[in-house]
């Protein structure tokens, strides 16, 4: 019964995520048609946008991508140095080196990805 629940929650989530954007498009789209309508230029719409000088804003999905990369490899360095440490401790994890291991590797995944960032940006 548990799982029918969860499977309809991610039925819904996509679901919802999916009509969001279909609608989406579709109210562009007759914006779009009654702007052509009313006279105003095509042109306009698929114009490259200028370039604002000062401050720009982007997502850093390079930062974040190069974090949970770290994060994972840090866990993963910690969990097999655990293993080989203790080789006979079954399901034993000495959490303090994980954990240690993780947050190390995060963080070098942080710096690669402000060194790699600045480099695009030159």
């Amino acid at each position: 019964m548990e799982d029918v629940t969860i499977m309809f929650g991610w039925l819904g989530f996509f679901a919802a995520a999916f009509f969001s954007w279909y609608y989406y498009l579709q109210a562009r789209t007759k914006e779009r048609t009654l702007l052509i309508e009313k006279g105003a230029d095509a042109s306009n719409f698929y114009a490259k946008k200028p370039e604002r000088r000062g401050f720009r804003f982007s997502f850093p999905w390079l930062k974040i991508g190069l974090l949970l990369v770290g994060i994972a490899f840090g866990l993963m360095f910690g969990f097999v140095f655990t293993h080989a440490i203790f080789p006979n401790s079954l399901g034993r994890i000495d959490e303090p080196f994980v954990f240690g291991s993780t947050v190390m590797f995060g963080g070098l995944g942080m710096i690669l990805a402000h060194f790699t960032e600045e480099k695009r940006d030159q």
